[in-house]
């Protein structure tokens, strides 16, 4: 083999361990923090809701993170849009072809509503081609009120709800080994993001793929693989409310909680594509998913359908453009 061809396999090498260092750090700060919130006296509803939500978007915003320090701005919003759009079409596409989803009454009168209004206001600071500190401190501020506002009617749901996420957390550890959790998690984070972001440029650079098309594909779907885990599991248990605000929650998240950090560390350049094609495609769909899920309060096999091959569709298109 060429000295090419074992750099690229190298390359390649490095983009699946980042993948694998990313999901595992993940998982091991989930675990760990949410041992410790429950150490600490937190509602088990409240970790669920706010602390496990979080982890399962750590790897999103670590990518995009540092992606956004290293001035790859492609990559980092790349990663958001393609992630969110990944999770409506690609994800609850996949899940309720398994199992038809209920929608709850609340995520039509507040989820929905919310989430398309955070993506219209989010295309709306990107369309000058410039997310700056100040909208990025502005989105994280507005994630900040949402986590309280969930703190606050959480706290006040009845001792059952309560106990349901008390048997989905797992067992409460010591102090010490929450923290090397939490620590071993940081560090497998930090490691997969730079190894994934820079193996992406690189692949970029020899393929002569965009950097965007990398961060709204191969890059997005690696970091949305928790969500899918979750959403499909949620789904086989007949547990659609979970899969639905899996989604809608890792929206906000992206939008709000790792754009707008990303922002306030390093400004981002947005792209003339992104404005003019795929944010518009992100907010459509958006607005899209919202009477498909009124229709019977549910999510069926034909409309979970209909999302997959949209999605199919759009890949093919990034893929050829």
């Amino acid at each position: 083999m060429e000295l090419t061809q074992w750099a690229t396999a190298w390359i390649l090498v490095l983009f699946v361990v980042g993948l694998i260092l990313l999901f595992a750090g993940g998982h091991a700060l989930v675990r760990g923090s949410s041992r410790l919130a429950r150490n600490l006296g937190v509602h088990p509803i409240v970790v669920g809701l706010t602390v496990v939500a979080l982890g399962t978007s750590m790897p999103e915003f670590v990518v995009s993170l540092v992606a956004a320090v290293q001035n790859k701005a492609d990559v980092a919003l790349g990663n958001v849009v393609g992630s969110n759009i990944s999770n409506m079409a690609l994800i609850l596409g996949l899940a309720s072809l398994l199992r038809p989803i209920s929608i709850n009454l609340r995520i039509l009168k507040f989820e929905m509503p919310l989430v398309l209004g955070i993506t219209v206001l989010f295309w709306w600071l990107c369309g000058n081609k410039l997310l700056s500190r100040i909208e990025g401190l502005a989105l994280f501020m507005g994630f900040v009120v949402y986590i309280a506002l969930v703190i606050k009617y959480a706290t006040k749901e009845p001792d059952s709800v309560d106990e349901v996420y008390r048997r989905k957390l797992t067992e409460e550890k010591g102090l010490g080994i929450n923290l090397l959790f939490i620590l071993v998690g940081i560090v497998g984070l930090a490691v997969g993001a730079n190894w994934i972001v820079n193996s992406a440029s690189e692949i970029s650079r020899r393929a002569g793929v965009p950097e965007l098309i990398l961060g709204l594909t191969i890059v997005a779907i690696g970091t949305s693989l928790p969500e899918l885990a979750t959403s499909v599991v949620a789904a086989i248990k007949n547990e659609g409310d979970i899969s639905i605000g899996n989604i809608l929650g890792s929206n906000m998240f992206n939008m709000m909680a790792i754009a707008g950090p990303t922002a306030l560390v390093h400004p981002l350049a947005v792209s003339y594509d992104v404005v003019r094609y795929h944010l518009p495609l992100m907010t459509g769909l958006t607005l899209i998913l919202f009477p498909i899920l009124r229709t019977g309060h549910k999510l069926s096999r034909s409309e979970g359908g209909f999302l997959f091959l949209f999605y199919v569709g759009i890949f093919t298109w990034w893929a050829i453009i």
